[in-house]
């Protein structure tokens, strides 16, 4: 017997109003942890640098290589669901205007 969730997946959105894109993510994005290699919500894409684009919404398993993906382009995101071992650097906010962290700082800031 299958079952179906109607449940929203948990993500990193404060609100779910957000504007984003489907996206190819990179294994060099990617940390291991045992034997994954995972790109963990909140990584900015395509790089940490004023390149971004957005922030992956969801963890993406690139253990095997690139992966599909989403990032956000526009919303808000809750800094508190953000993984510790994320940074954002400040020239990737800088070249994201559109979205906002919003609550207490991550560990990574």
């Amino acid at each position: 017997m299958s079952v179906t969730s109607y449940t929203p997946e948990s993500t990193i959105l404060k609100f779910f109003d957000y504007e984003g894109a489907a996206c190819v993510v990179p294994q060099s994005l990617g940390v291991t942890v045992g034997s994954k290699k995972i790109a963990y919500a909140g990584t900015p894409f395509p790089a940490n640098t004023a390149a971004c684009l957005g922030y992956l919404l969801h963890d993406v398993d690139v253990t095997e290589g690139a992966a599909p993906g989403t990032y956000i382009y526009e919303g808000i995101i809750d800094a508190s669901k953000i993984n510790s071992e994320v940074t954002i650097a400040a020239a990737a906010k800088a070249a994201t205007p559109k979205v906002t962290f919003y609550g207490t700082a991550y560990a990574g800031a």
